[in-house]
């Protein structure tokens, strides 16, 4: 069964290849300003590891019991989730040619980030984490929309 703290470890892990997904683009584009996109992109992403490690710490530390899901729930998630792009693996960064590509890789790795913050709101029964995670989706669609823009400016 997925608890809610393992429903947050993966929220983590999706933050932390997004950091580092970040950080390593930004050595292989040239300009500054791209560069402090992609800068500010993967603070971003170690923003919302950090805030996502403390509601897991609340929930495991906290009174309330820690709701579980079935291993139905696991199969829909995994399905559900099993063709996006949340291990840099499935990105084929290395394969990026050129700093186009780069930025469309961004682009699908933040909507599949979306997408999986989308699919768990509704297993997050704490009103704060819940609140939490659509600030933080929000933060994430604004991040999709600053790709979309430099894409377009390319």
């Amino acid at each position: 069964m997925f608890t809610a703290s393992e429903l947050f470890d993966l929220a983590i892990q999706v933050e932390e290849n997004g950091k580092r997904f970040y950080r390593y683009a930004m050595g292989r584009v040239k300009g500054d300003s791209l560069k402090n996109l992609l800068g500010w992109l993967a603070d971003q992403e170690v923003a919302h590891e950090s805030t996502f490690m403390e509601i897991k710490e609340r929930i495991v530390s906290g009174t309330k019991p820690v709701p579980s899901f079935s291993s139905l729930t696991q199969q829909v998630l995994r399905r559900a989730m099993g063709r996006h792009a949340f291990s840099l693996d499935e990105l084929q960064i290395d394969a990026l040619r050129d700093e186009k590509e780069i930025l469309q890789a961004a682009l699908v790795f933040e909507e599949d980030t979306i997408l999986f913050f989308e699919f768990i709101a509704p297993f997050v029964s704490d009103p704060d984490a819940f609140s939490t995670l659509e600030k933080i989706r929000t933060e994430e669609f604004n991040h999709k929309q600053l790709l979309l823009e430099k894409i377009s400016e390319i």
